[in-house]
């Protein structure tokens, strides 16, 4: 009976730090920029342009083929990635195409495909994801961490995307409308002074590129903040580099090249690529959760919102803490077992 009770116990505390979506930082005094939906071959090299002026890191939760079309076939979005390794930034992933697959065997092959991309070209295999709309249910949470992923949220949304529905006003109108939002809104934000920050922006916006970060280096408070990848903010300081440990647990290195660039080769032959080269913002946010109708094994079954989720998060901390509570449980488990 004790040991039944330990079992329980040791399975009901190991499911509560299951499906964390990491909503803030850990490190105080920092803000983390983050950038979705990229590369963009006119506004990212500009953006990376400012970041690097002012000695900004960031992170760029890519995708494989959307704005800038197919990564794999196009060196100039190539050499944007190598730019952003080298200059200090944190490549992340966002899926290959914008949209999370509704099944594992897909998530897996399209995962698979964008980290292969980016080891042959940066050299490691990111462990750092964002689902597209920041959609995604519980159950597709746990099977990306049970590959290894940490699945970043945000917890300071610019909306910086948001510029095409303002009554009476055309786009370029918009854009200038919501420049002049997120402004403000990162003037009270900042003005909080809380211990941190994770910020949410797009590097495939002009206004984004040309406004609104040129604003954030002038008006950002320096003083008091370093602005650091999403890996530092959560005190990880081996994600990026070149000898980083993959999601697989094998170790990254320039030796691996050539071995990579074939695995790219195999997997390009084995995976059908359907749809448009261009998705943004405004796609249906269903499409970014996982089929809840199909009861086979290879499906993630069930829906949860995200703000539920958000509402029960735990930060980077707050897991920790979790670990903490079960090595705690098992602990007096055991001892009460052996009385």
């Amino acid at each position: 009976m004790r040991f039944t009770k330990t079992i329980t116990l040791s399975v009901v505390a190991a499911a509560a730090v299951q499906a964390d979506m990491i909503y803030h930082c850990k490190e105080p005094n920092t803000i983390a920029l983050t950038f979705d939906d990229g590369p963009n071959d006119r506004t990212t090299p500009q953006l990376l342009d400012i970041l690097k002026a002012n000695n900004i890191h960031a992170t760029f939760f890519i995708n494989g083929d959307n704005y800038i079309g197919n990564l794999e076939e196009n060196e100039v979005g190539q050499e944007i990635l190598r730019r952003e390794h080298e200059e200090g930034h944190q490549i992340a992933s966002h899926t290959w195409k914008h949209l999370i697959p509704d099944t594992k065997e897909g998530i897996k092959e399209s995962m698979d495909r964008l980290d292969n991309l980016i080891e042959s070209v940066a050299g490691y295999r990111p462990k750092y994801f964002r689902a597209p709309l920041g959609n995604i249910s519980k159950e597709t949470i746990e099977y990306f961490e049970s590959l290894g992923y940490k699945v970043i949220q945000w917890d300071t949304d610019t909306n910086d995307w948001d510029y095409h529905d303002f009554p009476g006003l055309d786009d370029e109108a918009g854009k200038k409308k919501r420049v002049e939002m997120v402004k403000k809104f990162l003037t009270d934000e900042f003005a909080q002074e809380r211990e941190n920050y994770l910020v949410l922006m797009h590097d495939v916006n002009t206004h984004t590129a040309e406004q609104i970060v040129p604003w954030i280096t002038e008006n950002a408070p320096f003083d008091k903040y370093k602005f650091v990848t999403v890996a530092e903010c959560l005190g990880d300081k081996d994600e990026g580099k070149n000898d980083t440990y993959n999601v697989n647990g094998n170790k990254s290195s320039s030796e691996q090249g050539s071995k990579n660039e074939n695995k790219n080769n195999d997997t390009n032959n084995q995976t059908n690529d359907n749809g448009n080269n261009t998705q943004t913002n405004q796609d249906d946010g269903n499409s970014s959760n996982l089929n809840n109708n199909d009861q086979d094994t290879n499906k993630i079954i069930g829906e949860e919102n995200v703000s539920n989720l958000q509402n029960n998060s735990k930060n980077g901390a707050g897991r920790n803490a979790l670990n903490i509570y079960i090595a705690s449980v098992l602990l007096l488990s055991t001892i009460f077992m052996l009385q």
